[in-house]
């Protein structure tokens, strides 16, 4: 006996009256997560690519510039970049005056507004990686739903009627696995990424802290 829900709905015949519009909905649905998802990863790419600096080097040019006493030189090192560490290290160098504290909060909160400029979009990233299989997984059961109805319909038929059903439906599985890989795949990329940049941000901090704290000295 099929089960109701209190409003009097049949979950069984819902579920089936939906299965029959069929799996291809599903799969133009992970295309379309799919396109989204290489416009993401290109734009994330790019960014990254462009924004990529040595900051150990930066480090050694800041700590020759300060303990020369060149404040301006050690801004303009700075000043025109684009880079995480680039951007908060300038926004540092313009509080120089003000002292540590001012210059280690102005930081802080430089971080905190870079780590959202650069982490844009990496949680899409792990939605799409970690659900895609199961949204492939839903295709294909309405595939092997769709096909064991065709079979009721026709005792007879066999492989001939569900084995071209169960091929389409598993052919969801693997577009899902399709797309949540390359998802997760750019997730750790990216993530790893941010956190080097982060680490580098911290080096940098240091140095301009430590600077700081010998000429108030």
């Amino acid at each position: 006996m099929m089960q109701r829900t209190a409003g009097g709905f049949d979950v069984i015949a819902t579920f089936l009256s939906l299965a029959s519009f069929g799996a291809g909905w599903v799969m133009w649905l992970m295309l379309g997560l799919a396109f989204v998802l290489s416009v993401l990863i290109l734009e994330r790419f790019y960014l990254f690519t462009k924004t990529r600096v040595d900051a150990p080097s930066i480090g050694r040019a800041l700590v020759e510039h300060l303990e020369q006493g060149e404040l301006e030189r050690a801004r303009e090192l700075v000043a025109r970049g684009l880079a995480m560490e680039e951007r908060i290290v300038a926004d540092g160098l313009s509080a120089w005056q003000r002292g540590p504290r001012a210059v280690e909060q102005i930081m802080k909160s430089s971080l905190e507004r870079e780590r959202q400029r650069f982490d844009r979009s990496l949680a899409y990233m792990g939605t799409v990686g970690s659900n895609a299989p199961f949204v492939g997984l839903l295709g294909t059961v309405i595939g092997i739903v769709l096909s064991f109805q065709r079979l009721a319909q026709n005792p007879k038929g066999g492989m001939a009627v569900v084995g071209p059903g169960l091929a389409e439906a598993l052919v969801s599985t693997a577009v899902g696995l399709l797309v949540a890989i390359p998802a997760v795949v750019a997730f750790n990329y990216f993530k790893g990424t941010l956190a080097k940049r982060i680490g580098n941000v911290e080096f940098l901090s240091g140095i301009l802290l430590s600077q700081l704290k010998d000429e108030s000295r």
